[in-house]
């Protein structure tokens, strides 16, 4: 950042008690971790009957009125039971019915409420008279609409209108990375009561605003009842707000957020009853230095009359800094240029058509115009599915920003963003509102040109990942990989990598590509893989290095589970995800083992079924835990060894559906392993010399995990222990020199990387997999792109590949650095591959 921005942009004293990057176990984030831990319990005690009586009350009264219809004899019988009992009994048990009727009616009182005013009401009314409900009066048609459910307006919409924690969550995490946010401010304040995130995260962004004092402001636009701004005090408090204005044309609901507010006293939040397209800044507020941080609008969008102007409005109120987050209803065009938000015709015409009854309207065009104004910083496409399985609803999660050109000059702060990817260009050079990829005012079908770029204030999620084609996401559901199968620390001995180097690697788990920035930093690192899926597992290992203290990352990569995983999603990381990993990982947050996620997660499961049915449990903890090699060995050999490499269990997993669906291995590279024997001698030759040559305990991480689920403290990867993290955290310049490719390597290197401009290239095994052809053609990249003097690197199933002789064809010194025999059978700890060779450029 150039000086005169960083004395710009300087903390104000009062906020430099926040832990940075360089300080992330800091007592002041402890001090913060306990203040928000306190709102969560809090928060955990005041779940009321109303919240949860949609769950019972209806249900209880369909259960008493069937009871009452169809069993009269039962009921009768229960009558003169009663009547029997001595009289204390009668009145309690009288007493008890009177109470349980009380309860019920009072919890089933807001949805029956509901129900009238949104199902009944409106076909009762003289819907087309001047002033009724279909009033060509918009203000009048929402007050008839609104003022017979007011009052229960909140407790009836929380199941209904889903994601608006969400995206309140995801808005403060990205005015976080700007914006001074003090969560000790206003300590006597009312208590919100929902659930409030963990403690603000380490930022790897931009530098944040310090030397004066900022005066910023939050629009919500049809806020309604003003529940999302309490909502917003666990994460956002809003007394860092200079102001709050709650905009809603509807009398009866600014009614009761005017009384919310008071109760909370909370004097800088304003409700203006008003149509959202004549709002201005009040002048007593002080407009001239009152920044527009964060304009919201839940549900509200879809209802707007006229929303062309109001959108153009907000685009000239929000600050360059500033946040805008919508959630809303949506419905997809015929044919979406995004895979996630893609619904079917039945879907698109169902909802359009029912929302429509209650002057609700999805069309497209409304996030369209919206993505067009804005660039997109997040995005969440998902279904309410309420009365599951037979209901869902789409709605969808949005976070936007303003591309102003003249404040491109807020860099990052690393000097390793050399070849930052231009998604947009400039006005000047395609004319007003023209993106890249856009001729003669037709554009593209993409959505490259919608989202920020990476040199923004918000864009930080767009640093690492680089644009690919979004088909690839609608071909692949999961990772193959959850980590990776090939041992980094031979790597790193044999690529003698260095902090110049440049190189390229394949992303698989994503565990090497962070043992080479952990252990080295090379100055550019490009990871590929062609699964959107692997790389999204990429990016949240980097965002969790970035955005969470260690004793969470290693609950969540370690152990593998990290409690409120989705809230973390939301509060801690997702500033530095991609929208695309973002929604991946939303809509994948509910697992109870991260390593029984993915397709070698199908492996795991099957290992435990074994375990289970063979009784190995016991003798397999003893073996983990052994002291020794030699304890280590007597256990698998007597007790172990039997099963696992049973004749009869080799032949049962030996099939190609399970071999790739779970190992990872396809039907080529098979062939290639059955040429050096059989799927029983190839797996005694793997197993027995593990077993016999490393301690499973302390130096072999690959066996330990699969074996015992979670990774032992003393044995991880290198990014995993607490002195790698603390390494990347701190180095924020080792994570920003990853670029992670979505994409065929072929592609990636013609595309993205200059002639001769790598030093080092890590192929893995991958080319077991390829034809002839395909093998030729990738190498020959591989040649052109490597400097002179520069080397590639790739493992086999075979002891000597059929490739060998392509390397050799294009310029290439072949070395074997290793190669198992009849005397070496042991190469590193996962020992899966008969070879590992080096090719040198000349």
């Amino acid at each position: 950042m150039p000086a005169q921005a960083s004395s710009r942009f300087t903390r104000p004293s009062k906020y430099t008690s926040q832990s940075s990057p360089t300080t992330p176990t800091s007592n002041t984030t402890s001090n913060a971790t306990k203040i928000i831990k306190s709102r969560i319990e809090y928060a955990s005690r005041r779940h009321s009957l109303a919240d949860h009586g949609q769950y019972f009350a209806l249900p209880m009264i369909g259960v008493v009125a069937a009871v009452v219809v169809w069993h009269k004899p039962t009921v009768a019988g229960t009558i003169a039971a009663i009547r029997d009992l001595p009289l204390g009994l009668q009145i309690l048990a009288i007493a008890s019915m009177v109470v349980a009727v009380q309860v019920v009616a009072k919890a089933g009182r807001p949805y029956a409420l509901f129900a009238w005013n949104c199902f009944v009401r409106p076909f009762l009314e003289a819907r087309k008279q001047p002033g009724g409900i279909d009033s060509e009066d918009h203000q009048r048609r929402l007050e008839l609409f609104y003022e017979g459910q007011a009052d229960v307006y909140d407790v009836t919409r929380r199941r209904l209108l889903r994601g608006r924690s969400t995206m309140l969550k995801l808005c403060a995490a990205q005015l976080r990375q700007y914006y001074p946010c003090d969560f000790t401010c206003g300590e006597t304040q009312v208590e919100s009561p929902l659930d409030p995130p963990p403690v603000p995260s380490p930022r790897l962004g931009p530098t944040p605003p310090t030397v004066q004092e900022k005066r910023f402001a939050w629009i919500d636009i049809g806020g309604g009842t003003g529940e999302n701004i309490e909502r917003m005090n666990a994460y956002f408090p809003i007394c860092n707000f200079s102001r709050v204005y709650v905009v809603d044309i509807t009398p009866s609901l600014c009614e009761i957020a005017r009384k919310r507010f008071e109760r909370l006293g909370w004097t800088n939040v304003r409700v203006l009853c008003m149509d959202a397209c004549k709002f201005d800044i009040p002048k007593e507020d002080g407009p001239e230095d009152l920044e527009i941080a964060l304009i919201t609008m839940s549900y509200s969008l879809s209802m707007m009359e006229s929303f062309y102007p109001l959108i153009d409005r907000l685009s000239e109120v929000l600050s360059p800094t500033g946040i805008f987050g919508v959630t809303d209803f949506f419905v997809s065009s015929k044919r979406s240029g995004d895979p996630t938000r893609q619904l079917s015709w039945l879907m698109r015409w169902f909802w359009a058509i029912w929302f429509d009854l209650d002057n609700i309207y999805l069309n497209p065009a409304r996030r369209e115009y919206l993505e067009h104004k804005f660039r997109t910083v997040k995005a969440l496409n998902l279904h309410n599915a309420m009365f599951y399985p037979l209901i869902k609803i789409p709605y969808y999660v949005w976070l936007g920003a303003k591309e102003d050109p003249s404040f491109a000059g807020l860099r990052l702060d690393s000097e390793t963003l050399l070849d930052d990817f231009a998604v947009l260009s400039d006005d000047e050079d395609e004319g007003v509102g023209m993106r890249e990829g856009e001729e003669d005012g037709e554009c593209l079908d993409t959505l490259e040109g919608l989202h920020v770029r990476s040199d923004h204030v918000h864009g930080q999620g767009m640093r690492w990942r680089q644009p690919f084609d979004l088909d690839l996401i609608s071909r692949f559901a999961t990772y193959i990989y959850a980590f990776s199968w090939e041992d980094p620390q031979m790597d790193l001995k044999v690529m003698d990598l260095r902090p110049e180097d440049r190189m390229l690697a394949i992303t698989s788990g994503g565990c090497n590509v962070l043992e080479y920035a952990a252990e080295v930093g090379p100055a550019r690192l490009h990871a590929v893989d062609l699964n959107p899926c692997q790389n999204n597992l990429l990016e949240l290992k980097m965002a969790g290095i970035a955005g969470l203290e260690y004793q969470d990352f290693w609950r969540l990569f370690g152990e593998g589970y990290l409690p409120k995983f989705s809230t973390y999603l939301d509060t801690h990381l997702s500033p530095y995800l991609s929208p695309y990993a973002y929604h991946f990982w939303k809509q994948n947050a509910n697992f109870t083992n991260f390593f029984k996620t993915g397709c070698t997660g199908l492996a795991i499961r099957v290992l435990r079924f074994i375990m289970k049915i063979r009784g190995l449990r016991d003798a397999i903890e003893r073996m983990c835990g052994a002291d020794t090699i030699e304890e280590q060995r007597v256990i698998w050999e007597k007790e172990i060894r039997p099963h696992f490499l049973s004749p009869w269990l080799i032949r049962i997993l030996n099939n190609d559906r399970f071999l790739w669906g779970a190992l990872g291995v396809p039907p080529a590279q098979m062939q290639m392993l059955l040429k050096e024997g059989s799927v029983y001698d190839y797996a005694v030759k793997t197993l027995d010399p593990v077993i016999q040559n490393s301690h499973i305990k302390s130096s072999n991480y690959f066996y330990y995990l699969p074996l015992m689920e979670r990774y032992h403290p003393s044995c991880t990867p290198a990014y995993l222990s607490e002195r790698g993290f603390t390494t990347l955290q701190s180095n924020p310049s080792r994570l920003d020199a990853i670029q992670i490719h979505t994409d065929v390597i072929l592609n990636v290197l013609n595309n993205k990387v200059e002639d001769g401009e790598l030093t080092k290239v890590m192929l893995m095994d991958h080319l077991d997999w390829f034809a002839e052809e395909d093998a030729d053609a990738e190498i020959e990249a591989v040649s052109r792109k490597l400097c002179k003097g520069g080397k590639a690197f790739w493992r086999s199933a075979g002891r000597r590949p059929w490739y060998n002789r392509i390397f050799e064809s294009r310029g290439f010194k072949v070395t074997a650095l290793q190669a198992r025999d009849e005397e070496t059978e042991y190469l590193d700890r996962v020992n899966m591959y008969a070879s590992l060779w080096c090719g040198e450029k000349l």
